[in-house]
């Protein structure tokens, strides 16, 4: 019998140091998680001059998108946050003063239309003064491999001569098309810096990609 007792007074010796040890453990823990997050806090990103001299310019649309997708925000507009957030630039949105459709098919066939018509759609909202800037990450989608034609527009109006643009795209399998080639010839006396060709459909599963491809400027 006294073994017995002897035996059960050990175990809930044993639970009791368990239980202190546990509780040890977590308390040291929400110690180390408290500190990581202050030496955050204290160590905030900085706006540095680069960032102020560099602005995110893109073109999204949001809606329907290929293949059966239906998006609040656009594929090209996601890359441009996440390129905002890490490099704490500015950011432009072309808007069109005729909004595109929300429907698909309804959108495509306004691109072919202005494709077809040479058309230069006009754009909404005021251009950023360029000459407050050395860097310009340029987005915009790949429609039937093609630039879409208010990228023209935008192209008519922003001088980016002896600036450095890093282009970003997103497609759904057509990659860059020829928009590299008509960008250049726009802006032959810019330099132009490594950029960033995405499927429309992979970009929420590329962060990871997007984070590498920005730190090879240096952002």
């Amino acid at each position: 019998m006294k073994n017995k007792k002897s035996v059960i007074a050990g175990l809930i010796v044993l639970a009791a140091l368990f239980f202190i040890g546990v509780r040890v453990y977590q308390l040291q823990n929400d110690h180390n998680q408290t500190d990581r997050v202050d030496k955050v806090a204290q160590h905030p990103r900085k706006q540095t001059s680069q960032a102020n001299r560099t602005i995110v310019v893109f073109f999204s649309r949001a809606g329907q998108n290929y293949p059966n997708r239906d998006l609040k925000v656009g594929d090209t507009n996601q890359i441009a946050n996440l390129i905002t957030q890490q490099t704490g630039a500015k950011q432009y949105r072309i808007v069109p003063k005729q909004a595109y459709p929300y429907n698909y098919q309804a959108t495509v066939k306004r691109a072919t239309r202005e494709q077809n018509e040479n058309a230069r759609p006009k754009i909404k909202n005021k251009l950023p003064n360029f000459k407050k800037y050395d860097t310009i990450f340029l987005g915009y989608p790949i429609w039937d491999a093609h630039l879409p034609m208010i990228l023209h527009t935008f192209m008519a109006s922003a001088q980016l001569n002896g600036k450095i643009i890093i282009p970003f795209s997103t497609n759904a399998g057509s990659g860059w098309s020829d928009s590299l080639t008509m960008l250049r010839k726009q802006y032959p006396q810019a330099t132009f810096k490594k950029g960033l060709s995405i499927q429309g459909s992979d970009v929420k599963y590329s962060h990871a990609k997007i984070e590498k491809w920005l730190n090879r400027p240096g952002y």
